[in-house]
């Protein structure tokens, strides 16, 4: 990691607890993997298409369905150049053909009457000022909250896509991640409402609200986890850690050869 950019996102501690060795591959060496899996690929289309829609609601000028189908595919062609690897019952097609249904449910479930008041609001957290027993120096913690919107209460709103409908397993390790970012923006985290809005890709789309407390123990908790993992990171544990979603990683021959 570059020391002069020096930070830590919610996306880097989540990878280093999923596979250190992945991290380390990532974000320490700099390689670059084989492949962009199809599923991260459409995430990130699919996200661009909502970023813009709300942006244009907080403009009052809304997007139409067709408008974010053409972001969509701006969004697609742009992998890097690495080669996008579809799972066994997926396509370029068939996916494209979700992201269309996808966006005419999320225009058409759109309450007109919700106030956007931020889209991808960046913050950064100095983590110092919340960690005080940390032995060396702390660097700065960055992210984008998708949303903040307003009817009635103010929720901080993260999207996703899913292959499935969200079940009570629900790891909410992000948004309280993004309830400590909300601080750093201005808001009272225990006057928030946290929730995300799930858009499966299921043979019917469905827009799925979950909704989850958030309190200052899990906070607690998670500023905890955070110090642990980089100083796992400054101290040079990295290891494989096999699972269901080696098939989808890109880094496979390198680890294989680690």
């Amino acid at each position: 990691m570059n020391e002069k950019e020096r930070h830590l996102s919610y996306s880097q501690i989540n990878g280093y607890m999923v596979c250190p060795l992945k991290y380390r591959f990532n974000y320490i060496d700099g390689l670059e993997p084989e492949f962009t899996p199809s599923a991260l690929q459409f995430g990130h289309a699919i996200h661009s298409g909502i970023q813009a829609f709300l942006q244009s609601a907080l403009e009052a000028d809304p997007l139409q369905p067709d408008q974010l189908v053409d972001i969509y595919r701006q969004e697609w062609t742009r992998s890097d150049g690495l080669p996008i690897r579809y799972s066994s019952r997926e396509s370029e097609n068939s996916l494209l053909s979700t992201a269309k249904e996808m966006f005419g449910l999320f225009v058409e479930k759109h309450d007109s009457h919700i106030e956007v008041i931020a889209v991808e609001e960046e913050f950064t957290l100095d983590l110092s000022a919340f960690i005080h027993d940390y032995p060396g120096e702390l660097p700065s913690f960055k992210g984008y909250i998708d949303a903040i919107l307003k009817n009635g209460s103010t929720a901080l709103v993260d999207y996703k896509t899913s292959a499935r409908k969200p079940n009570g397993d629900v790891n909410a390790t992000q948004l309280v991640a993004y309830s400590l970012g909300s601080q750093a923006i201005g808001y009272d985290p225990n006057e928030l409402d946290f929730r995300y809005d799930y858009l499966t890709k299921t043979a019917k789309p469905e827009l799925i609200p979950y909704q989850v407390s958030i309190d200052d123990n899990d906070r607690r908790r998670f500023l905890k986890t955070v110090a642990r993992v980089w100083k796992a990171i400054q101290t040079g544990v990295f290891y494989p850690n096999p699972s269901y979603l080696c098939g989808s990683c890109g880094y496979q021959r390198h680890c294989k050869d680690w």
